[in-house]
């Protein structure tokens, strides 16, 4: 995304440094909404949709790129062909419960032309792996120690996941995290620091020192948890 002129995009990033992902041009006066301070700046945006850096933090490593990538769920690659909408809108719309349906019985059919059969083979593998992915993914949650995110991440599989085993282990974990009084301080902690943070702008030099001032009152009240800890980074940062 760049306020760039147009030729100068197409040379420098294009045809110079040959990206091959989308750019985007924009009014110079929108890229005040970002916080831009230096070029280039980068956010790294997770597969829920969160910011999961600014251009302010540290370019999120390799290890955790690759972390991030592996919870991407992308519909595999289908040939044309009508007989495959059903398929291809099942995957969009992530209803993952009415694509395995359809998958099955599909595959159930006797009359089944073998390339079709192929096709729907692939999708059932595709669609298994996956499920064994957010398995071990929910194991991964329930650990910790970020449970306020795990808690999100772990209602969005129990809502996208309906009617599989992994969304049961979802919710298992999520009332497992309700009841343990730990884990509900953890969890009440990162909401408080979330709030703390979004009361001020850190791109702004002078709210960001009246945040530096306020995080020693909230490490007294929540010393030892997940969040003291981020917000001890953030105040020696």
């Amino acid at each position: 995304m760049s306020d760039e002129d147009e030729g100068k995009i197409q040379s420098v990033f294009v045809e110079e440094r040959g990206a091959k992902y989308p750019i985007v041009k924009i009014n110079g006066g929108d890229v005040s909404n970002y916080g831009i301070k230096f070029y280039p700046s980068y956010y790294c945006i997770d597969p829920e949709g969160a910011v999961f850096s600014v251009p302010d933090d540290r370019m999120p490593s390799d290890a955790q790129i690759e972390e991030l990538l592996a919870n991407v769920q992308l519909a595999p690659k289908l040939p044309d062909g009508s007989q495959y909408d059903s398929l291809r809108k099942y995957w969009e719309k992530r209803d993952y419960a009415k694509l395995r349906d359809h998958i099955d019985k599909t595959l159930e059919k006797e009359d089944l032309e073998a390339d079709v059969k192929e096709v729907f083979t692939a999708q059932k593998t595709s669609l298994d792996k996956l499920v064994q992915s957010q398995a071990k993914r929910v194991a991964k949650l329930a650990a910790g120690p970020d449970y306020y995110a795990s808690t999100l991440s772990l209602r969005k599989i129990e809502r996208d996941w309906k009617g599989f085993d992994v969304a049961d282990a979802a919710k298992k974990e999520l009332a497992r995290m309700n009841s343990d009084s730990q884990i509900k301080k953890e969890i009440a902690a990162s909401k408080a620091f979330e709030k703390l943070c979004s009361r001020f702008d850190r791109n702004s030099q002078s709210q960001a020192k009246k945040l530096a001032k306020a995080i020693p009152g909230f490490l007294k009240r929540y010393g030892g948890t997940y969040a003291a800890a981020q917000a001890q980074k953030l105040l020696e940062k």
